[in-house]
């Protein structure tokens, strides 16, 4: 890359030209030092007028006046011009090694380095076009390293242009870059593919008339949708697939996908937002069919269990004295059995409500203090059987949140005996905390128990999962209950999250947020 400083380049007859102002006070010098003479000429003459030292004769005293003044003029004259000519000559000399010095400097640049020692003047001048000389080959040594050092750099960046441009493009994961103000400026080949329309199209465009989103077949709101919201609040917006989020194509087909959205941010200022999104049509159709499963197996069980119930009641009853000990001992476990599968099935009768939005909050001023001490109370005999401790950590004023008493119990019990079921037995310790902040109360359950294996954190919330730790230990259970306490939080508007370190225990947190 070419640069050319310019020069402003000084005229001889500028006010600011040396030449100009060496002429200027020659002129002044020499019209000072012509007054000084004619006004000690006219003084002279004057004297020798009162001492009659010209004569008598008045008309001779006037001639010889007058030819007096006249060689004065005449020598002031010539005096004048000799000293403007002087003064040219001297000031011209004086200027025009600046001059060619101002040459040469207006000519270097890169690619033109080269400056020529022209001043031979044995004065200043020639001190200072020897310094000029030496200061440009150093100019001309940091330039050449600077030019092999750009030059490799940008080699290294066209590299890594390249590299990254294939990741884009073999990425299966549709990726687009917004600015603050929500307008798309970059967009990968996988994001036009699933949006049904060429990437370069997307740039430019807002980012909800891009990515279009609906829940349910129903618009979300403008508040709620994950990319503005991350741009509002400079956190990264993570939308679990259980949500059920869709994107409508281009063509008014709905796409199935899970979003990710990430503020860019550099030193504290935003710039806008990476945006990932990504088909997720067969893990939709996957969860429907669980979903299907589950209406299909509680509806289908419910019936059959109730007869069993029924009839084992009968078999158990004391009238029936003709059945041996062993056969009242088979009863029992039959009755013990047929009640854990009942509490399977109602499991699955209580998610399938929440998944067809069959259960609506009603919202109301709680207790939570009160409602976490009473559910601490009934999971003591589960705690005893195993012998951990338990320990509550609470604010000392009681602490209410508006919110759905029942729906908020069910999620802090399933909390609290997901504790007790996963802690390690003898020593194990549970700790349940409140935690009040301007804009939330939290409630915090921490086990010191099998943790969960990083692998799978991510699926802990789908519905019928369970860790394959958990499920060497605790054989029973339908991999339901986080389900259900997602389901429940987001109805709450609550939020529900996790910490876990395998082998070293787990904390869960959910997050009530305080409406004024």
């Amino acid at each position: 890359m070419k640069t050319k400083t310019h020069i402003k380049r000084i005229g001889i007859l500028h006010q600011r030209s040396i030449l100009w102002q060496a002429m200027l006070h020659s002129v002044l010098l020499s019209t000072l030092s012509i007054g000084v003479i004619s006004g000690i000429s006219y003084l002279f003459i004057v004297s020798l007028i009162k001492k009659n030292v010209v004569g008598a004769d008045v008309y001779e005293m006037l001639q010889n006046a007058a030819y007096l003044g006249q060689t004065i003029v005449l020598f002031a004259v010539t005096f004048l011009a000799l000293s403007i000519v002087l003064s040219f000559s001297f000031a011209k000399k004086l200027v025009n090694p600046f001059m060619d010095m101002q040459k040469k400097l207006e000519r270097l640049g890169p690619g033109h380095w080269g400056y020529r020692r022209t001043v031979h003047t044995g004065d200043e001048i020639e001190q200072l076009d020897t310094v000029v000389a030496n200061l440009t080959k150093r100019l001309r040594s940091v330039y050449k390293g600077l030019e092999d050092e750009i030059e490799a750099r940008t080699s290294e960046l066209e590299e890594e242009y390249e590299k990254d441009r294939t990741i884009l493009k073999a990425l299966n994961i549709g990726l687009l870059v917004v600015n603050k103000d929500g307008n798309v400026i970059q967009a990968n080949p996988t994001a036009g593919g699933l949006l049904d329309i060429a990437s370069e199209k997307l740039v430019g465009r807002y980012i909800t008339k891009v990515i279009d989103i609906f829940k349910h077949e129903k618009p979300l709101p403008e508040e709620k949708h994950p990319i503005l919201k991350c741009l509002k609040t400079k956190k990264e917006v993570n939308v679990n697939p259980e949500v059920h989020l869709s994107i409508r194509r281009a063509d008014d087909t709905y796409l199935a996908v899970k979003i990710t959205s990430t503020p860019l941010i550099k030193k504290g200022k935003l710039l806008g937002a990476v945006v990932l999104f990504q088909d997720v049509t067969i893990e939709r159709q996957i969860d429907y069919m669980k979903t299907d499963f589950i209406n299909l197996a509680s509806h289908h069980l419910r019936t059959p269990l109730s007869s069993l119930h029924w009839y084992l009641e009968l078999l158990s009853a004391e009238h029936q004295k003709n059945l041996t000990k062993d056969q009242k001992s088979f009863i029992v476990e039959m009755r013990l059995a047929a009640k854990k599968m009942s509490g399977v099935v109602e499991e699955l009768m209580d998610a399938s409500r929440l998944n067809e939005s069959g259960v609506s909050p009603v919202m109301e001023r709680v207790n939570m203090t009160t409602i976490t001490k009473e559910l601490i109370k009934d999971a003591a005999i589960l705690f005893s059987k195993k012998n951990i401790s338990i320990k509550v950590k609470m604010p000392s004023k009681t602490v209410y949140v508006n919110t759905d008493p029942l729906l908020a119990s069910i999620i802090i019990q399933n909390l609290i005996n997901n504790a007790a079921k996963y802690s390690k037995e003898e020593g194990g310790q549970v700790q349940v905390s409140i935690s009040k902040t301007q804009k939330s109360i939290s409630v915090s359950v921490k086990d010191s128990g099998i943790g969960i294996p990083f692998s799978e954190q991510g699926r802990i919330f789908e519905k019928l999962y369970r860790a394959e730790n958990a499920r060497h230990i605790e054989t029973d259970g339908a991999g339901l209950g986080l389900y259900s306490c997602k389901m429940i939080a987001e109805k709450l508007g609550a939020n529900i999250s996790f910490k876990s370190i395998e082998n070293k225990g787990t904390v869960f947190t959910v997050t009530f947020p305080l409406k004024k």
